[in-house]
């Protein structure tokens, strides 16, 4: 095919009789965002938004917004059509192939013809997934179409429709508003199907147009992308504060109760309330609420995305008209520039601080880091450094105490960021936190296909399946091949409140069912763990137990941790209990030298633990508490309800001591005297045999 540079395209274009027509709204600057981001091109005239637009003008512009551009000039796919030049011979072939356009005839395309732009908006609706042959939208309605999925006005469509044909300056405000317009029947958005999974849109022409459009800005910057730096003279430490401070705010984190708390910093990235924090400051929280600077609170609705390595996340805020930073690029700081951090270290909201860039690249545990020697304390986590120009680069995340010598995440790692298929909770994390590991770390979801009865999936150790139950009837099967005798961990998380009667089991190689786990109304998690003693391949089922016949899909994560010993799995050793774990079935398994951080939420409440013994041992246990003596029980039964002994007080725990033959056992926990004041006790368990 002869190659034909774009100022020659733009050429023939003009060639083509064009009409102009004095345009109602002036879409430069959104001509300017879409030249940015390479899809849509002007010429030596100009954006040439006044003139109308040909029907191969309309093609060409459909190809991009698909994201198929380069795909459309490698495959070159022939057509029929008689009329369409060879410049645009590759576009036109890519829509006709693919069902998007059609000719005026068998033989004539139409390409030097008007285009309307009930004809762009019908292109642009395919785009965007809907298909007017299956009834979703009508050609001539194509606009009503695009008023009632919220792309544009009734006024805009009232606009665009007059006339003969469409004013190039219509088509680019189709094209800009469709690019925040949801696929069909999805979340994502067409401008992140063109950075994220087309590639059509590359980082460099995200920057440039994110600099020129405040709603792309938002979009790029919940991915990380900086804008160009800025021209003109550095601000003041005043005008630094001014400008930014109102979008930092404190964060404050619930544990278990509201006796257990912590605060650290955030700041938000969108208008619409997406903010990015420190991992480690909502990791294993139950609750968190934000205060902003004129001392408004507002609560955390969910987790968007966390990056475990960097230890970032992106979460939700509930509202709306926040002001938010912009993000800068962190590899543009040099050894010796002026930087500031605001943050709330110690608790203390709304403090800024300054200091230099010490080391724009610090290599620290194999990880990079900016260096700065701005001060920071506890608190200030999450917290934003600033450029000197307003700009968010970092993220303050820690520092060495009564030292300068402090660490920011670069604010690009963003990018990196695993963002959930559905938005998690903030319990999300608090729930994985029971197996003492967040499951995302260097991990990628994998879809569920087929696997309902013999079509099951096979996971990979330490593997995240995302599935969804689509109704009370659906059942999925996954298989893990167990090569060895070895401890393992499952886990089923959901943020569904209707999943109270999702369960899966475990069974293994010879059919057995040898683990079971169930969600509880109100809870979002469910585990299971043991010992997977016989080599082969173990199977899991997930079902819904009692479901009402009105249903709403539920999304689950289905994790899978299998090795050796706990000591080689990389988890902490800290759990925090699985509630309810009020029956032997549901007991939270034991492994040994690890913790259990526990509450006995009321007088009446029973915790079951349970630890397996491959030979005959003996076998310790303690109970560490703030009661007052005698006031708690715990005993240990074996599989056969047959008490082995019962917890006795010794030095401030109660504890338990005995040689137990191989087997599985069960430690049950209760409060001794009912009529006493309860008020949501913790204690810590734990056990070990030798």
């Amino acid at each position: 095919m002869r190659k034909i540079s774009i100022c020659l395209v733009i050429v023939l274009l003009l060639s083509l009789s064009p009409v102009y027509i004095m345009a109602a709204t002036d879409y430069t600057p959104q001509a300017e965002t879409l030249k940015q981001l390479g899809l849509f091109l002007g010429s030596e005239a100009g954006f040439e938004l006044e003139r109308t637009a040909t029907r191969i003008e309309s093609a060409v512009m459909t190809v991009r917004l698909l994201g198929k551009e380069n795909e459309a000039r490698q495959q070159n796919i022939k057509h029929p059509f008689t009329d369409v030049p060879e410049w645009a011979s590759m576009y036109v072939g890519y829509l006709y192939h693919n069902g998007i356009t059609n000719g005026l005839s068998d033989t004539l395309f139409g390409s030097s013809q008007t285009a309307t732009a009930a004809q762009y908006a019908t292109f642009v609706l395919r785009a965007l997934g809907y298909d007017d042959s299956a009834g979703d939208f009508t050609w001539d309605k194509s606009l009503d179409k695009m008023v009632s999925l919220g792309i544009l006005t009734g006024a805009q469509a009232a606009e665009f429709s007059t006339g003969t044909g469409v004013l190039r300056g219509n088509v680019v405000a189709i094209s800009y508003f469709s690019l925040f317009a949801k696929l069909k029947d999805t979340d994502t958005t067409l401008i992140e199907k063109l950075y994220l999974v087309d590639k059509a849109v590359t980082t460099g022409q995200l920057s440039a147009a994110s600099g020129v459009d405040a709603h792309l800005s938002m979009f790029s910057n919940v991915f990380g992308v900086p804008k160009p730096y800025p021209a003109g003279d550095a601000l003041t430490s005043e005008q630094i504060f001014a400008k930014s401070s109102d979008a930092v705010f404190k964060i404050e984190v619930k544990v278990m109760s509201d006796s257990d708390f912590g605060s650290g910093s955030g700041f938000f990235i969108t208008s619409d309330g997406v903010a990015v924090t420190n991992l480690h400051v909502i990791a294993y929280m139950s609750s968190a609420t934000i205060m902003t600077t004129d001392g408004s609170t507002y609560p955390v609705e969910g987790i968007l995305a966390i990056d475990a390595k960097a230890d970032l996340a992106i979460i939700k805020v509930k509202g709306s008209g926040f002001p938010y930073l912009e993000v800068g690029d962190p590899s543009a700081l040099r050894s010796a520039q002026r930087i500031y951090c605001i943050g709330s270290p110690l608790g203390l909201d709304n403090t800024i601080s300054d200091g230099l860039v010490s080391n724009p690249k610090r290599e620290l545990d194999g990880y990079t880091y900016i260096q700065i020697s701005a001060p920071i304390a506890p608190g200030s986590s999450g917290g934003a450094l600033l450029n000197e120009y307003g700009q968010v680069v970092g993220v303050t995340t820690a520092g060495f105490m009564m030292t300068s010598v402090n660490l920011a995440v670069p604010i690009t790692d963003l990018a990196n960021a695993v963002h959930f298929p559905v938005m998690r909770s903030i319990r999300y994390l608090q729930a994985h936190s029971h197996f003492g590991a967040i499951p995302v770390v260097d991990q990628t979801y994998t879809s569920v296909g087929a696997n309902d009865g013999a079509q099951r999936q096979t996971m990979r150790n330490d593997s995240i399946m995302y599935g969804k139950i689509t109704s009370a009837e659906d059942v999925h099967y996954y298989s893990l091949e167990v090569k060895d005798t070895a401890e393992m961990i499952i886990s089923l998380t959901t943020d569904a409140q209707h999943s109270a009667n999702l369960k899966f089991e475990v069974a293994d190689p010879s059919g057995k069912t040898v683990l079971k786990s169930a969600h509880y109304n109100g809870e979002i998690f469910s585990l299971a763990t043991g010992l997977g003693a016989m080599k082969g391949l173990y199977t899991i089922k997930i079902y819904v137990d009692g479901g009402s016949a009105s249903w709403t899909d539920v999304d689950y994560e289905l994790f899978w941790v299998y090795h050796i010993t706990f000591d080689e799995s990389g988890v902490s050793g800290m759990f925090f209990e699985f509630e309810p774990n009020d029956t032997p079935e549901h007991a939270n398994y034991i492994p040994d030298f690890f913790d259990y951080m526990a509450t006995i939420s009321t007088r009446n409440d029973v915790d079951y633990y349970k630890f397996t013994l491959a030979e005959r041992s003996e076998y310790f246990a303690v109970i560490i508490a703030g009661f007052p003596k005698s006031v708690l029980n715990a005993e240990v039964f074996d599989e056969s309800n047959r008490s082995m002994g019962k917890f006795t007080f010794f030095d401030d725990a109660e504890v338990f001591n005995s040689v137990l033959p191989a087997g599985t056992y069960y430690i049950k926990v209760w409060v001794k005297d009912t009529s006493i004041t309860w008020d949501n006790e913790l204690y810590l368990i734990s056990g070990w045999h030798v």
